[in-house]
């Protein structure tokens, strides 16, 4: 089954997340520091970053790429993806940034695309 949708959201997401991580490590590299953030808060922010989008990112994607799979609208999966592509830009740039409006937002849009592709998922194997 073709999954252009999720592709291109993987996609998206891989080269996202390599840009989050490199920065974490270079720094780690500059500083010879194997873990945890020396007590800078600007470096802690940019790990958690990377880490919050490691935590979310993955499951979201396959809920999208199973609503596309079940025959979910191409318009939901589409609205799913980029939403959570654009939550986790908001979510990366508020943290890097120390913006609390994009770091909530980016989080709560992420929640809503779990909350409602989950839903989907449910109700699709209920009915």
């Amino acid at each position: 089954m073709d999954l252009p949708i999720t592709s291109a959201l993987a996609g998206f997401a891989a080269i996202f997340l390599v840009l989050l991580s490199l920065p974490v490590a270079l720094r780690r590299r500059a500083t010879k520091l194997s873990a945890g953030d020396g007590g800078d808060e600007a470096f802690n922010r940019k790990i958690r970053a990377q880490a919050n989008y490691i935590e979310y990112v993955p499951l979201a994607i396959i809920a999208i790429g199973l609503v596309e799979m079940n025959g979910g609208s191409q318009a939901m999966a589409c609205g799913l993806a980029a939403t959570l592509a654009a939550a986790r830009l908001l979510h990366a740039f508020g943290l890097w940034s120390n913006v609390l409006i994009g770091r909530a937002l980016g989080a709560m849009l992420t929640f809503g695309v779990l909350l409602v592709a989950g839903g989907v998922l449910l109700y699709g194997q209920l009915v």
